[in-house]
C-alpha cells in the first residue's frame, strides 16, 4: 500500500447512533487540522472544537491528534468524534477527502500500516482481527492472549532454549569422544525433550485458536425419524427443530448458531432423505444435499435398531462425492440389546453410537466433532499466518523429533537443531509474502 497517501474512514458501525468516530492516518494530518480546525492540536489531548469549512460550522466535535510514532499506525493520526448519523460523518469525510493526497482507507489498512511500521507483530495483527470477529467468550479470551504477546513470548522461549542447546552441542563438538561426560549429553537430551513438549503445546494452541476464530458449518443428514432434530436440540440446548414421530416433519433447512467447547458453529437441520412423490419433500431433499456440500462436516444419523441399509449406503456415497468429512452416528442405542450393540461396534468401529434420549455417547460425539472441525478448517482462508505458523512448527517438530542422542552423532544433532531453529525463526521474522499479508488484512473491517 502507498504510505504517501493519508487515509480516512469511519471507525464505528455505519448508521444512526449517538456518536460516530472518523479515523485518519498519514502525512497530511496537520493540513487537515489547519484547514478545518484553524489551529494546531496538542498531541494526545481531547479537544472540543468546531469542524468548519469556509467559516461554515459543520459540527461540534471532539478531536484527538496523535503525533508519530506514538499512534496506532506509527504515523500521524487524527480521530474525530462527531454526532452520529450517516449524513454527518459522510459530510466530514467528504470534506477531508478534498485535502491533497487524502483517500478512503481500504479494509484493514490502518492495522497493515501499524504492522509495516513495526507497531505490532503479525500475530498481534491477526489477534486484533480475531478479537473484533469473535463469536464466543472463549474466542475473545484466546484473541486477548495473543494480543497480549503471550504466544509470541512462548515462541521466543522455545527459540532461546534451542539456541542454548545448540551452544551446548557446539561446545561438545570441540572435545574428543573420550572427553565428553554423560552429564553433558543428559542436559542436551532434557532440553530437547522440553522443546518438543513446548512445540507440541503451541501447535495445539494455534489449532485450537483457529477453531475458535472461525464459524464452522455442520450439516445433520439422514433418513426420516433417525433423530436429527433431537440431536440439534440437544447440541444447542434449545428447541430449534420440531421433534415428531411422523416422517417428513422437517421440510426446509433450519439453522442455529451455538458453540461447542467455545468453538462457534452453525448447525443445519435438514429434511429426512427418502424416496417420495411429495414435491415439497423432494425440494427439501435437494436442499439437504446442497447444504451438506458446503458444510465443514456432516453428521449422518441412522437408527441403530434398523441398521445401515442399502438406501443409507447410497446416500453416503452421494454425500462423499462432494464432502468426505462425514461422521456416521448410530442413534437410539438405548432401544437395542447389548449383545447386538457390541456386534455393531465390532463391525463398524469408526461409527459413533449414541442415545440422545438417555444422553449416552454424546461426550464422545462432541470430541469427535471438535477433532473433525480442526481438520476441516485447515485449508480455509482466515488466519493465513496462523496456518504458516502451524506449518513451520510441524517442520520444527519433525526435525527435533528425529534427533537421537549419541556421541557419534553430535554433528547431525547440531544440524537438526539448526534446521529446527530456522523454522521457529520463520515465525518470529514475519517473512510472509504479499499473498499472505493481503489475506490477513482483507479480513478486517473498514476503519481498522
Amino acid at each position: 500500500m502507498n504510505n504517501i497517501d493519508t487515509i480516512v474512514s469511519i471507525a464505528t458501525p455505519m448508521g444512526t447512533g449517538a456518536l460516530s468516530i472518523i479515523r485518519c492516518s498519514g502525512n497530511n494530518i496537520l493540513d487537515i487540522t489547519e484547514e478545518f480546525f484553524k489551529k494546531k492540536l496538542t498531541p494526545r489531548y481531547a479537544h472540543y472544537i468546531k469542524f468548519q469549512k469556509n467559516s461554515v460550522i459543520i459540527d461540534d466535535v471532539v478531536a484527538i491528534y496523535y503525533a508519530a510514532p506514538k499512534s496506532y499506525t506509527g504515523e500521524d493520526m487524527l480521530e474525530i468524534m462527531c454526532h452520529g448519523g450517516s449524513v454527518m460523518y459522510q459530510l466530514i469525510i467528504n470534506e477531508i477527502l478534498t485535502i491533497k493526497n487524502c483517500r478512503l482507507a481500504k479494509a484493514g489498512e490502518f492495522t497493515e500500516r501499524a504492522f509495516l511500521n513495526n507497531k505490532m507483530s503479525l500475530l498481534e495483527a491477526e489477534a486484533i482481527c480475531a478479537l473484533i470477529n469473535s463469536k464466543t467468550e472463549e474466542a475473545v479470551k484466546a484473541a486477548r492472549e495473543s494480543l497480549s504477546g503471550k504466544l509470541t513470548q512462548d515462541i521466543l522461549t522455545i527459540d532461546g532454549l534451542l539456541l542454548q542447546t545448540r551452544i551446548q552441542v557446539e561446545a561438545l563438538l570441540d572435545f574428543s569422544d573420550e572427553d565428553i561426560e554423560t552429564e553433558g549429553l543428559e542436559v542436551i537430551e532434557k532440553h530437547i525433550v522440553d522443546c518438543k513438549a513446548e512445540i507440541i503445546n503451541l501447535i495445539k494452541r494455534f489449532e485450537r485458536n483457529r477453531l475458535l476464530f472461525e464459524t464452522s458449518k455442520i450439516a445433520v443428514i439422514g433418513k426420516p425419524n433417525t433423530g436429527k432434530s433431537s440431536l440439534i436440540n440437544y447440541l444447542t440446548n434449545e428447541e430449534v427443530s420440531i421433534v415428531n414421530n411422523k416422517a417428513g416433519t422437517t421440510r426446509d433447512v433450519v439453522s442455529k448458531m451455538f458453540s461447542i467447547d467455545g468453538a462457534p458453529v452453525t448447525i443445519f437441520d435438514t429434511a429426512g432423505i427418502r424416496d417420495t412423490d411429495d414435491p415439497i419433500e423432494k425440494k427439501g431433499k435437494e436442499k439437504a444435499f446442497k447444504q451438506a456440500e458446503s458444510a465443514n462436516i456432516i453428521l449422518y444419523l441412522y437408527d441403530v435398531n434398523i441398521g445401515v441399509d442399502n438406501e443409507d449406503f447410497e446416500i453416503l456415497e452421494k454425500l462423499k462425492q462432494t464432502n468426505k468429512n462425514i461422521i456416521i452416528i448410530g442413534n437410539k442405542v438405548d432401544l437395542i440389546a447389548e449383545n447386538k450393540l457390541q456386534s455393531n461396534k465390532k463391525k463398524n468401529e469408526e461409527y459413533i453410537y449414541i442415545s440422545i434420549k438417555e444422553d449416552l455417547g454424546t461426550s464422545v460425539l462432541k470430541n469427535k466433532i471438535l477433532e473433525s472441525l480442526k481438520l476441516s478448517i485447515n485449508e480455509s482462508s482466515p488466519g493465513l499466518s496462523q496456518l504458516e505458523h502451524i506449518k513451520y512448527l510441524n517442520i520444527a517438530y519433525r526435525e527435533i523429533d528425529g534427533i537421537k542422542i549419541n556421541v557419534e552423532e553430535l554433528e547431525i544433532i547440531a544440524e537438526k537443531l539448526k534446521k529446527t531453529q530456522e523454522s521457529i525463526s520463520r515465525i518470529l521474522d514475519n517473512n510472509d509474502d504479499d499473498r499472505v499479508l493481503s489475506g490477513i488484512f482483507s479480513n478486517f473491517c473498514i476503519g481498522k
